[in-house]
């Protein structure tokens, strides 16, 4: 190790002293100060950085001191035991700074070794503390975002609660009107039936008694009211073949959805006299009939809709079939209605009976419109096997 110039400079002021001592101490007669002074040296080494130089300046001048009682100057009458225990004391001063010095840095590295411990100690607990601290953070945090989840899902299902009540009431709002349409329905089924086909066919019963007793007159006239019996007869054949139509399309099992929808599409520009647009895509494969006739029924109550209420002067139906969903789009340019009040329960039969189909068939529904704005009535309903959602 490479030795500081102010080390070598104490090193050589503890050899210049201690011989300057030595010298003294020959030519003085024996005393204890003398040997004490020896001590000092020691005590100056201790300032080097070397462990061992105050052990060899100690033994340096313990042997000095002792040499000493020989070669120094002795009083007459003074036996040599004498100066024998008075260099005890000087040796006695000088190994004890030795001593307490290697004590004191005994206990210093003691210390240090304590200290260094402890911060070992306390870096570990730190870190377990930081570890806890993380866990309870963590901890924290999942219990906040437990919380806040149950305070979603609560939220969740009081909407769904308030969702499944207002459905309730919609189903109920709902079952009584198709029970007061169904009775009108009845009413008036029975009413075309009696009041219409019923007198028609009667009156034709009453022509062919006519012939059979013969008061139709010659064979001319018997012609002649055969051939008005012949049309009154095809007329009520329609009549009746109208009614069955109204009650279910045939064309729809016969020729399919796309067809189906575009006879009713012309028997409503027909009939309403408003400008009706169709647009379509066939299917690659065949409409399940349960899927088919709900979405002909919802075309149809939407066409009556717009006949009633509408008061629209262009109609636009778009039908498009492809292998996972069907979509019918119905829109048109009339005087619309409040959505939010029909959202409330308080739209007609015809809303609420086609969110019912489209439900049973796990479909969308959505309506589009605004007072002065037209309505644009939209339905998705996925078929088997398609991935629509």
């Amino acid at each position: 190790m490479t030795t500081q110039p102010s080390h070598r400079l104490l090193l050589f002021a503890i050899v210049v002293l201690g011989l300057g001592l030595y010298t003294l101490d020959l030519y003085l007669p024996l005393g204890i100060g003398n040997g004490v002074l020896y001590g000092g040296l020691v005590v100056l080494s201790l300032a080097l950085p070397d462990r061992t130089t105050p052990i060899l300046v100690a033994s340096i001048c313990s042997v000095l001191a002792l040499s000493d009682v020989f070669l120094g100057v002795t009083l007459p009458n003074v036996p040599l035991w004498m100066g024998l225990s008075n260099r005890m004391f000087s040796l006695t001063a000088i190994w004890f700074p030795v001593i307490y010095a290697f004590q004191r840095r005994k206990i210093e590295e003691a210390l240090r070794s304590a200290h260094s411990e402890l911060e070992v100690r306390v870096g570990e607990r730190t870190r377990e503390l930081a570890l806890v601290n993380q866990a309870l953070v963590e901890e924290i945090g999942e219990r906040m975002e437990t919380e806040r989840s149950l305070r979603e899902s609560e939220s969740s299902l009081k909407v769904s609660q308030e969702e499944l009540q207002h459905s309730r009431e919609e189903l109920r709002a709902l079952a009584g009107q198709l029970l007061t349409a169904q009775e009108g329905e009845r009413r008036r089924i029975a009413r075309d039936l009696h009041d219409d086909v019923n007198q028609r066919l009667a009156m034709l019963a009453m022509d062919l008694r006519r012939i059979e007793k013969g008061e139709a007159g010659d064979l001319a006239a018997v012609e002649g009211v055969v051939r008005s019996i012949t049309r009154r007869l095809t007329t009520v054949s329609d009549d009746v073949r109208q009614m069955a139509y109204r009650f279910h399309p045939s064309i729809l099992d016969d020729l399919g959805l796309v067809k189906a929808v575009r006879r009713l599409v012309d028997d409503f520009s027909a009939t309403t006299k408003i400008e009706a647009v169709y647009v379509h895509h066939d299917a690659v494969s065949p409409v399940p009939t349960e899927l088919a006739t709900c979405v002909y029924r919802i075309a149809q109550e939407s066409l009556n809709n717009v006949a009633r209420h509408a008061q629209a002067t262009e109609v636009e139906v778009e039908l498009i079939c492809d292998d996972e969903v069907i979509t019918l789009s119905v829109r048109d340019n009339g005087v619309g209605f409040d959505s939010q009040q029909a959202s409330q329960g308080l739209g007609r039969l015809g809303l609420l009976s086609m969110k019912e189909r489209v439900r049973l068939v796990r479909g969308t529904l959505t309506v589009s419109t605004a007072p002065g704005r037209g309505t644009h009535l939209e339905v998705c309903v996925p078929l088997p096997g398609g991935a629509y959602v």
